[in-house]
């Protein structure tokens, strides 16, 4: 089984691609661009699960990426005034996000034991609402051992891989974030993708005569 955006990203909910944010949310945000503290208070409390989740995802500490989380919000209060109304707010949310993080990898502690949980506070919403209870379940049985499975790559290959295949940021703008070449982002990608293939669905040796693996 092939780990391609087809099947363990999209249909997995990873994606950061908010399909028409509400009208709550976008009146939520035209207050806060005109100095309303209290939409700004309830923006933070919206989305700041989503970019602690993302941050660990990345490999940061759960304390790193509260730190990262914060960061991120003191740039977007800085910043709301020059959003452009009726794009959508989480996307570029999203890109200040990553950029802050980054910055932390820089200087941050090891990530050291993290559970499932701890890591998966965002990313089943879609396996969730599917109607279809066997897809549902399959889908966040793979979730879970995809994100198990990230420990298996390097912090480089878990970063691009992150970004490029859960949140399906483009290989350029990737590349100028970790200033990397695009060719040596997808050389990255491909690597990772490999790994997590050989971790996730590991080829069982051909059985010779009488059931037992060929020993030569």
């Amino acid at each position: 089984m092939q780990l391609t955006r087809s099947r363990t990203v999209v249909d997995l909910g990873f994606s950061p691609e908010v399909r028409g944010e509400s009208p709550e949310v976008t009146a939520m945000v035209e207050r806060a661009k005109a100095g309303d503290p209290d939409a700004f208070s309830d923006l933070v409390r919206l989305y700041e699960g989503k970019i602690i989740a993302i941050g660990m995802q990345l490999g940061l500490s759960r304390d790193d990426a509260l730190d990262a989380c914060q960061d991120t919000f003191v740039k977007v209060f800085r910043y709301i005034g020059r959003f452009r109304s009726g794009l959508s707010f989480y996307r570029w949310l999203h890109r200040i996000a990553i950029h802050a993080m980054y910055d932390h990898f820089r200087w941050s502690r090891p990530a050291g034991v993290v559970s499932i949980e701890e890591l998966d506070l965002t990313v089943f919403k879609d396996a969730r609402e599917t109607s279809d209870t066997g897809a549902r379940v399959e889908s966040a049985d793979l979730a879970r051992k995809l994100l198990a499975g990230l420990d298996c790559l390097s912090r480089r290959e878990r970063i691009v891989f992150v970004l490029r295949d859960l949140h399906e940021m483009g290989t350029d703008e990737i590349g100028r974030v970790l200033r990397l070449s695009q060719v040596t982002v997808r050389r990255h990608c491909m690597s990772a993708r490999h790994k997590l293939r050989q971790r996730l669905f590991p080829e069982r040796p051909e059985s010779g005569p009488g059931g037992r693996g060929n020993e030569y």
